[in-house]
């Protein structure tokens, strides 16, 4: 589903248009319903981003302002200085809007800005569509050499789950490497769970099957066994006569 976008006037052409391409690629988790609204304020000298829609944990997000409201909750944020970026209001708002999806530690981040932002973006295009929530997500830095260098990347839940899940992938290279990894990961899964979900359906159907035989035989046997009248007693007897 899309982000719906309110007020987006900050006075700069070109940076409107990338922060309308940003929320455009962002979207929100399905079934949900979520405002952003973008608009200077003069007298902090920064955006005063604002948005309207579910509940979330403020422990994840102690940085919002949040105000819960009986027709949703409204989050307030301003954007200082090097934060007034496109790029800057994208991650911030990925986290808030994408709670499920948890990206905890990433030393990427101290080695490559860019190469960071690029690893956490091909996890999170692969995550967005599953229905595992929530999970956390980390990586890793593998140094060969002086110049060379890989990641690693593992994805588990974050809770207790019935059916828990915890992925290490290889050392990889590139962003592209880890998201077919985490491909081929998730299509296993998948396929994984509808066989044991399939299993469970024949158990219970089985199940179900020898239910309905024991109570026919039960039936049946009722049936089978002959009324018997009960005997008198000798005073009964005696009274009859």
């Amino acid at each position: 589903m899309s982000l719906n976008i309110g007020r987006l006037s900050i006075g700069e052409s070109d940076t409107e248009r990338a922060l309308r391409d940003t929320f455009g690629e962002l979207g929100v988790p399905a079934g949900e319903e979520w405002q952003v609204s973008v608009s200077p304020n003069s007298a902090a000298g920064a955006w005063e981003v604002a948005l309207e829609g579910p509940s979330r944990l403020k422990s994840e997000h102690i940085d919002w302002e949040i105000v819960h409201r009986a027709d949703g909750t409204r989050y307030r944020k301003l954007f200082h200085k090097a934060e007034r970026d496109p790029r800057f209001l994208k991650r911030a708002l990925r986290k808030l809007l994408w709670e499920s999806i948890q990206f905890r530690e990433n030393p990427i981040w101290a080695v490559d800005a860019r190469l960071a932002e690029a690893f956490e973006k091909a996890v999170w295009n692969e995550l967005r569509h599953e229905e595992m929530k929530p999970v956390q997500v980390r990586f890793g830095v593998w140094r060969e050499g002086p110049d060379g260098m890989k990641f690693v990347c593992k994805v588990e839940y974050a809770t207790a789950s019935d059916r828990p899940w915890t992925w290490w992938s290889s050392l990889v290279r590139t962003p592209d490497d880890l998201q077919h990894e985490l491909q081929k990961a998730l299509v296993a899964r998948r396929k994984r769970r509808a066989a044991q979900a399939l299993a469970a359906k024949s158990a219970a159907a089985r199940l179900a099957r020898r239910a309905r035989i024991a109570a026919a035989q039960a039936s049946a046997a009722a049936k089978a066994v002959p009324a018997i009248a009960p005997e008198r007693r000798p005073a009964e007897q005696r009274a009859s006569a």
